[in-house]
Order: structure tokens, then sequence, then C-alpha cells
């Protein structure tokens, strides 16, 4: 969940057109609304590996849903003062408040620049990949590494610690998109089990 949590809070500050870590940075004001089908893999050391398979939606500065459809349901919803994480195999969702000034998600939909304190940033115009390594060694995440084609992301990879790999591919990217409200208020079945944090 914490590799998750990490790929979206940058996902919003890095999807736009540019050329250096500093115009991406700026651009992050222009940008409204992101929707991506994705396709994640992830690979955990000596367990093999898992795919899956949905969509993503964020509005910045205030919502994001990252949407599982397959192999089963499962939804990571963010606003500025809660995450919930909804699995349909254990029928359970979780709801955790959030401090927007503590949690490195929200302080960056509300301060992109603030990226800075946490990442150190270099991208390479020859590969178009924007890499980021946490400044803080215990952070759990070796380095995050952002593809960028046309202008937008269309690929993230990510690497921790402890040797697992998570590769994300964004297709059917939309900017500024209109995202109905409905989207950010996923039904549950009524046997959830809802615990609070």
């Amino acid at each position: 969940m914490r590799n998750i949590i990490l790929m979206l809070m940058i996902l919003i500050s890095v999807t736009a057109y540019a050329e250096t870590v500093e115009s991406v940075l700026a651009s992050l004001d222009k940008i409204k609304s992101y929707s991506a089908d994705f396709v994640q893999k992830t690979e955990l050391e000596g367990f093999g590996s898992d795919t899956y398979s949905g969509r993503l939606y964020i509005k910045s500065r205030s919502r994001a849903m990252w949407d599982y459809q397959k192999p089963y349901r499962q939804f990571y919803l963010f606003d500025s003062k809660m995450m919930q994480f909804y699995d349909s195999e254990t029928k359970q969702l979780i709801k955790q408040k959030l401090d927007p000034t503590a949690n490195a998600f929200m302080r960056l939909m509300y301060n992109p620049s603030d990226m800075r304190k946490d990442f150190t940033a270099s991208f390479n115009d020859a590969t178009d990949r924007l890499t980021l390594n946490p400044v803080k060694k215990d952070s759990g995440i070796g380095a995050i590494t952002f593809t960028v084609k046309s202008g937008v992301i269309t690929g993230i990879t990510t690497r921790d610690q402890n040797g697992n790999n998570t590769s994300i591919v964004l297709t059917n990217i939309k900017i500024d998109p209109e995202i109905s409200d409905s989207v950010f208020n996923p039904s549950v079945p009524k046997d959830t089990q809802i615990f609070n944090h």
C-alpha cells in the first residue's frame, strides 16, 4: 500500500509536458484533472509476481481514486482528510484519517514543490526518464522512475529496499477531463466490514 501511495502522490506532481525537473513541477498548477487506464505488475522477492489493472482518476488538490478492477475489485480513495482502502476478497473497507501536513501524499497534492524535501530528482532528456531517489534512506523506497512520452507520464517503475519491484503502464491518458463526482463515491456491498482508524 505504501508504494501505491507514493506512486500516486508523485504522479500528481509530474504529469505534464516537461524537459526538466523544474518545468515538471511548475506545470502542476495547470492540471485540473487526470485519468488513465493502468496495468500494474508487482514482483515480490521470493514470492513471484502479480498483475493488476484498472483506472486512475485525479482531481488535483482535492481527490484521487486508484480503482483496481482485475483480478478482483480494490480501490484506494483519497481526499484532504482521509484514505479509504477497499478489498473485495476480504470484504473489508479501511478508513484512515490523514493529516494533510504530516502525510507526504497530501502535502504534495497541496504543495508540489515540497517534493524536494523528500526526494532528489534528475531528468534524462535522452531517455525521457525522471528519476526520484528518497532523501531518507529508511523510507522503504529505493527509487521511482517515470517514463515520459509526448509530454505525459506513460510508465512508472519503483523498487524498494527489500528487492520488490512494481511497474505500471498507463494508457488512454486524459489531461483535464470532466470527472463525475460519483467516481469518488464508490459503493461497497452491504456485508462489507468497515474499520475506522
